[in-house]
């Protein structure tokens, strides 16, 4: 009894470590901010197969948006948005494991995946290091 206290004890404690999650997953930080300021907005419904983050509009003095959440023991944890703006709109996975590689551990930031929406597309922050347009825009259907 008294090695099952104590594996347990080690067990929690090692899950701590890591202040969102555990030593077992990454926590990652999905950012996105609008470069795009009229008074429209651009709208953004995100979710995943199993969390639906509603509806949020980004129009000053709001233009960003942002969750946390822990990757899942089997590196599938994927979150998309559909973006609307006048007559465009676009639909992509901000996070996936894939996408997890420009999203790497910065001393001031953690695992965050900075997104930019501006006039021309959607722009990831690549390591921390540069900006890399990844999807345009593409017009509504008529």
């Amino acid at each position: 009894m008294k090695n099952l206290f104590i594996f347990l004890f080690i067990f929690v404690g090692l899950n701590v470590v890591n202040a969102r999650c555990s030593v077992f997953v990454q926590g990652y930080v999905v950012h996105i901010k609008s470069d795009i300021i009229d008074n429209d907005g651009v709208t953004v419904h995100c979710r995943s197969k199993d969390d639906d983050l509603g509806t949020h509009v980004l129009r000053p003095p709001n233009l960003e948006f942002e969750w946390l959440f822990c990757d899942n023991i089997g590196l599938t944890t994927l979150f998309y948005c559909h973006f609307w703006w006048k007559n465009f709109e676009q639909t992509f996975d901000v996070f996936n494991h894939k996408l997890s590689r420009w999203c790497n551990e910065n001393k001031k930031e953690g695992n965050t995946c900075n997104w930019e929406i501006k006039n021309d597309g959607f722009y990831l922050y690549e390591n921390h290091t540069t900006w890399q347009r990844l999807y345009p825009w593409n017009a509504k259907p008529i």
